[in-house]
């Protein structure tokens, strides 16, 4: 194996779609080629070569670059920024225009994943922003992407352009080179968790493509239906489901006060109006909600519901029968958590139909049958579309972050309420019973409801404003002074929760004004370099990372100047303004490790899982999916309830093995 690490970024022509039909139908499309290929070797000034499918009129035809092919054959490094993109051209394109094997997968390592465990953003030049290294985006870039690369694009270069297409693929590697410079490399078991997603998303999502195909269509003809019945009942006043302010006009007279009151939210500390799907189906739960008002809402889904566009993504970019590339390594931001991409199965609907009315309903689609509410229905159906013949399995852990939580905090309080999980507990009774002083015999369904909604909302210091949000979820409402009441009475029951949350204020403060220092609370350990990283060790010997901590003047949302510790967000800014920055305060990282630790255990899960050679093709949060025998799911949810060697103590537990042709709840 070489040494040498190589950094490389090539140029793409295609007449398909990249955004519309995804990596895996762009690579494999005959009509994708190599422009050209930029690369260094370690420090070594940037090489430039051009392929020889579009090039400068004078530039001589060369053979494809001898070092980069004995450094592929030796087993090297291939360092590149969104490396699935250049594996899959290697894969599909590259090696067979110019006759060589493509490197393997675990030769592939990429900046974008390195910069996400950093604490950076995805994107290259917002990467570069963030890190504060002196590039600055190439003006002529997006210009030279729809010119030269995009469906419709030109054969021959217009004047000037061919040398700024160099300088712009030169520059690529230069940035991305020193990017990885000023971050921490990962360690050998991510590169081994990051390889392994490569493969489950070069395995790809099976998808029924005769629903996909069906239900787009379907799709289409309810969403122009829907804009002809809005125009109708509106007067005219709305033509389409997209336009907000006749909407609003038109809606909000309709409403009562507290329905009103459900649509509230704060951005930043200002309190605003949201009428999205979620807030929308907070008024379609109300009895008494006016009848025209109802129309118009359900009119609004059947036209412009995000969730029915995923029928469009896998009818336009499933291979064979498969949705590939659907899975982000380490995409959630600061966590470590899994994202999605393409098909996003993380944002799919868990109230799923039965098998055997989700078949009819199917069949209905199939043969353009009239439904009932068709964008719920609709949107219930998605995880069906998820289907194999050869079977498939799925397991879930359950309650997970209610049982990392207390775990991380390593106290007396914690150890208490892990007990009622190890004894088997109704956990959602027991703080529904402790809430209200009374014996857990005597909770009925309202209030373990109260009490779920509880558990769900308050372990990472969220107050009545984080309560009432998330009992509008469950078709639930409170008000101020109920809500205020709960939020006392469940932090009374859980006193572990306000310990720890104080605890990692003081170890963050701690570690940011005294660099160098280590500061342990519960199982976790926070140091700072004192310039560029606030490091959070996990349990597991994992790093979150904090970008440019410092101590000084924040804002609260209500516009409150305070002074404390703050971090740099990986939130892309406003053109021209600076990077974003957040408050460390101690519940928001306290939720932070929370949600890791259920990153690592899926991770070593998933390691694990291939190891026994299970064929794992995707995951959904806390929740991982397998194809085959529900054997290979009982050794799966074998796997899930043990104990990495890190988590001694944490009492796992799954909901048990589902499975079927389609994928489910």
């Amino acid at each position: 194996m070489s040494d040498d690490i190589l950094y490389a970024d090539i140029e793409t022509q295609s007449q398909i779609d990249l955004i519309k039909h995804g990596l895996m139908r762009y690579a494999t499309d005959k009509t994708t080629h190599m422009i050209s290929l930029a690369h260094a070797f370690n420090d070594e000034p940037v090489d430039f070569w051009w392929g020889k499918h579009l090039r400068p009129t004078d530039a001589p035809v060369l053979p494809f670059p001898t070092r980069v092919l004995d450094h592929i054959e030796r087993g090297g490094i291939i360092v590149a920024h969104n490396a699935d993109f250049e594996r899959h051209l290697f894969d599909y394109v590259i090696s067979e225009d110019y006759n060589f094997d493509a490197p393997a997968i675990d030769q592939w390592h990429c900046s974008m994943a390195i910069s996400l465990a950093n604490g950076y953003p995805a994107g290259l030049d917002a990467a570069a922003q963030a890190a504060g290294l002196p590039y600055q985006k190439n003006p002529a870039g997006t210009r030279l992407i729809q010119t030269y690369c995009a469906p419709g694009h030109l054969t021959e270069f217009l004047p000037g352009d061919a040398e700024l297409m160099e300088a712009y693929n030169i520059s690529d590697v230069e940035v991305m080179r020193a990017l990885t410079k000023v971050c921490r490399d990962l360690s050998d078991d991510e590169w081994q968790e990051y390889f392994l997603t490569c493969k489950i998303n070069q395995r790809g999502l099976p998808v029924d493509t005769e629903f996909a195909d069906a239900a787009l269509g379907y799709a289409n003809e309810v969403a122009d239906d829907a804009n002809l019945n809005i125009a109708t009942l509106t007067g005219g006043k709305m033509t389409k489901h997209t336009q907000r302010k006749s909407r609003d006009e038109w809606l909000f007279p309709k409403l009562l006060d507290y329905q009103i009151k459900l649509l509230e939210v704060y951005k930043k500390g200002v309190k605003k109006i949201s009428l999205d799907y979620e807030h929308r189906q907070y008024l379609l739960a109300c009895d008494d909600l006016d009848f025209d008002a109802r129309s118009l809402l359900e009119y609004i889904d059947n036209a412009g519901s995000a969730v029915l566009r995923k029928y469009s993504v896998a009818h336009h970019q499933h291979v064979g029968g498969r949705v590939f590339n659907t899975f982000l390594w380490n995409g959630a931001g600061r966590t470590g958590r899994f994202s999605g991409k393409g098909l996003q199965p993380h944002n799919m609907r868990r109230d799923v139909f039965g098998d055997n009315e989700a078949e009819a309903l199917i069949q209905d689609v199939m043969e353009q049958i009239e439904l009932d509410k068709p964008a719920t229905t609709m949107a219930r159906l998605l995880r069906a579309m998820i289907y194999s013949k050869a079977g498939l399995y799925w397991v879930d852990w359950s309650a997970i972050e209610g049982r990392v939580a207390p775990w991380l905090a390593n106290s007396l309080a914690g150890e208490l309420k892990l007990d009622l999980y190890r004894e088997g507990k109704d956990v959602y009774i027991v703080t529904a019973a402790d809430m209200f002083d009374m014996m857990e015999d005597d909770v009925d369904s309202v209030l373990r409801q109260s009490g779920k909604i509880a558990e769900l909302s308050l372990q990472f210091g969220g107050g009545a404003g984080a309560l009432i949000g998330m009992a509008k979820n469950y078709g639930v409402t409170f008000d101020d002074d109920e809500a205020g009441s709960i939020v006392r009475k469940w932090r009374r029951a859980n006193p572990w929760a306000e310990d720890i949350w104080s605890d990692y204020d003081k170890a963050i403060t701690g570690a940011v004004r005294a660099p160098g220092v280590p500061f342990t609370v519960g199982r976790v350990t926070y140091c700072s370099d004192g310039d560029n990283f606030l490091w959070c060790e996990l349990p597991s010997g994992r790093l979150l990372s904090y970008p440019k901590p410092l101590w000084e003047e924040y804002f609260t949302p209500w516009d409150e100047a305070r002074v404390g510790a703050t971090f740099q967000t990986h939130f892309k800014p406003p053109a021209g303004k600076p990077p974003l920055r957040n408050h460390a305060r101690g519940a928001l990282l306290f939720q932070n490790t929370v949600q890791a630790v259920a990153a690592d255990l899926l991770r070593e899960a998933l390691v694990e899982a291939d190891a026994e050679g299970l064929d794992i093709i995707g995951h959904v949060h806390d929740e991982v999916i397998g194809q085959g025998p529900v054997e290979d799911g009982e050794l799966l949810n074998e796997i899930m309830c043990e104990n990495p060697w890190w988590a001694d103590g944490l009492p796992l537990a799954t909901g048990g093995v589902s499975s079927g042709r389609r994928y489910g709840k």
